[in-house]
C-alpha cells in the first residue's frame, strides 16, 4: 500500500473527523477509499449514460424513423398486443 499525505482545508477535516467520530467509517482512510470508489462508479455511470444519449442521438436521426407518426407507433403496439 502506498501512503500518501492529503492535506484538507479545515471544513473538509472537520467533517471527515465527525464522520469517523460518529461511527460511520473506521477511519479517515475508510472514508477517502469509499468516497474515491463512490467517484469512480459515478464516473463510470455518467459515461454510460452519455454513450445511451449519444445512441438515442442517432438512432433518432435514422431517416426512416422520422417518418414515423404516433398513429405508426400505436398500430405497432396494437399488433404487437394482438400477436400479429
Amino acid at each position: 500500500m502506498i501512503e500518501m499525505n492529503i492535506p484538507l482545508n479545515a471544513e473538509l477535516e472537520q467533517l471527515a473527523q465527525e464522520q469517523v467520530e460518529q461511527g460511520n467509517y473506521a477511519s479517515v482512510e475508510a472514508l477517502l477509499t469509499e468516497a474515491l470508489l463512490y467517484f469512480l462508479d459515478s464516473k463510470k455511470r455518467q459515461s454510460f449514460s452519455q454513450k445511451v444519449s449519444d445512441l438515442f442521438e442517432q438512432t433518432q436521426s435514422l431517416p426512416h424513423l422520422q417518418s414515423i407518426s404516433d398513429d405508426d407507433i400505436s398500430a405497432e403496439i396494437e399488433a404487437y398486443r394482438s400477436g400479429k
